[in-house]
């Protein structure tokens, strides 16, 4: 694995390790939150136009993560 100093955080895991696929994709859904987050830092007000965008943006991304949480295994609780 590779580090980036500048987030601490894994560049590009093995493609063999166990969580491999749940961290691509969570990475993904980072990665559309942070273009979300770097369209309203620009906006000075808000607007229609922009919240459609943003809609647009974080609702498949929303739906990802809502699946990749359900699909998680739940333990047992005794």
């Amino acid at each position: 694995m590779t580090l980036d100093n500048e987030n601490l955080d894994i560049v590009q895991p093995d493609p063999e390790w166990d969580y491999y696929p749940l961290w691509h994709s969570l990475r993904h859904i980072k990665a559309k939150i942070d273009v979300a987050l770097n369209l309203i830092k620009i906006q000075e007000y808000a607007s229609e136009d922009i919240d459609h965008d943003l809609r647009n943006l974080l609702e498949p991304t929303s739906n990802k993560l809502i699946e990749i949480v359900n699909d998680l295994p739940v333990l047992d609780e005794e």
